[in-house]
């Protein structure tokens, strides 16, 4: 069954350009993300992956992880 979430970024997370966000999922092998910034979808590159039910929101060569983006998440 998927789990979803939601995530605003913090200025820790955006300093160490990346977010990790514990899904509860350990066995997780498939994730969907949406970024949202300003109201807007961020449709950049973000470097997504998801590990032992933690998901990895990283900066790409285009998206960088900002303050206040708003992640959407669904794993399963």
């Amino acid at each position: 069954m998927p789990v979803s979430g939601v995530h605003t970024v913090t200025s820790t997370e955006a300093g160490a350009n990346a977010v990790l966000i514990d899904t509860g999922v350990a066995g997780a092998t498939g994730f969907i993300v949406q970024i949202a910034r300003s109201g807007k979808v961020a449709s950049s590159d973000a470097a997504v992956s998801i590990a032992a039910g933690v998901l990895t929101i990283a900066d790409g060569s285009t998206y960088n992880v900002t303050e206040n983006d708003v992640i959407n998440w669904i794993v399963f």
